[in-house]
Formats: C-alpha cells, sequence, structure tokens
C-alpha cells in the first residue's frame, strides 16, 4: 500500500520568507525598478509552490520518496538507509522549527529535517514500514 504524508506549512518560515518578499516587490514597483520587482515576484512563486507541493510517500518496495515541489528533484530513500526518525521538540535555539519537524538520521550520518503531518503517526507508519520491510529480505 502506498501511504502519503503531506508537509506542514510552517507560519514562521512562510512569515520571514514571503513578507519581505512581497514588501520588496512591491517597493521596487513603487520607485520603478521592475526588473527587481519581478525577481522578487519569481522567488515568491518559487517559495509558495515549494511550501505547497511537499509531500512524502511511502511505497510497497521499501523507499520513501521525498517530493518538494514540481521544480525540484525527487529524493529517493531506501528504508533500510534509514536508521532513526525522531520528532524534534521546540527548542530556543531552533526558533523555526515548529512542533511537527521530524529528524532522519541515515546510516552515513547524515541528517535530513522534513515536516509530515500528522509528525507521530508518520514516525508510527515507518516504524511499521521498516519492520514489514526488514522481514520481507529476511526471508528471501
Amino acid at each position: 500500500m502506498i501511504r502519503t504524508f503531506h508537509a506542514k506549512i510552517n507560519k514562521k518560515i512562510l512569515f520571514f520568507s514571503l513578507l519581505p518578499a512581497t514588501v520588496l516587490a512591491i517597493y521596487f514597483f513603487w520607485v520603478k525598478l521592475p526588473l527587481a520587482a519581478l525577481c522578487c515576484m519569481v522567488f515568491l512563486v518559487f517559495v509558495v509552490e515549494r511550501l505547497i507541493h511537499t509531500y512524502y510517500v511511502f511505497t510497497d518496495e521499501g523507499c520513501l520518496f521525498i517530493h518538494q515541489g514540481r521544480f525540484s528533484k525527487v529524493s529517493r530513500h531506501s528504508l533500510s538507509d534509514i536508521e532513526k526518525v525522531d520528532i524534534v521538540r521546540p527548542s530556543s535555539l531552533s526558533f523555526l522549527k515548529n512542533k511537527d519537524t521530524v529528524m532522519l538520521t541515515f546510516c552515513d550520518g547524515s541528517i535530513k529535517f522534513i515536516t509530515p503531518f500528522p509528525a507521530e503517526e508518520f514516525c508510527r507508519y515507518f516504524k511499521r514500514k521498516q519492520e514489514d520491510f526488514l522481514e520481507k529480505t529476511d526471508g528471501l
């Protein structure tokens, strides 16, 4: 069974990335700099598109596909390559992270932060899928 989790849009990142670009685009139009305004508007389109079209897909073959918008490449990760999945709780140092941030720790030591919604269900489903995948591969 294929299971899809969509990304939760973090309001702080939305606010801190879109508000300055919007203000700059309006300002550049006001002072008659259309190329600079166009650059800000293109940036806004890319950011909004990436925020809206991010999702995570588990497949039956034991893979996790991470789609981060239509303009970026899909990353494929095998469940056997992922060592640990933890929910990251907010702290004073990571004020831009929300409570639904999940940290994927890979076997090679690399770390990837994702924001599936709901995060607890994502972690439970991942652990169940990883156990099923390891049982299948051990039985072969």
